[in-house]
């Protein structure tokens, strides 16, 4: 299994504002050069992040990107949800209907089980402790 890059790099972009923005917008060329990921693809991202709440924009001369609540009360689960959706290892764990198998699936439990658990760790993480941990 392995996260999407759309998820990693939507962190890594959140991490960044969190950690070197201190509450002020910043830019996405900068972010992109910090974070070595294609401009392009980080304007993408960030699109999706607004849409979901998580970012908001400052147009003008100093404007950019900035978070739109505290690093404490963003979750890497939310992040994550934003640019890629529900976190589940298999279609199926989502909605059953996905997948023929479903009513006789012997493994389905376990993706529903270990999916919950990896969401209960992106759930619990902020992108504070993300930064507490970097500043050690």
């Amino acid at each position: 299994m392995k996260l999407s890059t759309r998820g990693r790099y939507a962190a890594s972009a959140m991490f960044d504002m969190a950690c070197y923005a201190g509450g002020e917008p910043i830019t996405a060329a900068v972010i992109a050069e910090r974070q070595k990921i294609s401009l392009t693809y980080l304007e993408q991202l960030l699109n999706r992040l607004r849409k979901s709440g998580l970012v908001e924009t400052v147009r003008g001369p100093s404007g950019g990107y900035l978070l739109a609540r505290k690093p404490s009360q963003i979750s890497i689960g939310d992040v994550v949800r934003a640019a890629d959706g529900p976190i589940a290892l298999a279609d199926c764990v989502g909605k059953a209907t996905h997948c023929h198998k479903s009513g006789c699936c012997s493994t389905r439990s376990l993706w529903k089980t270990l999916s919950n658990k990896v969401s209960k760790v992106l759930d619990s993480t902020t992108l504070a402790d993300l930064c507490k941990e970097a500043k050690r």
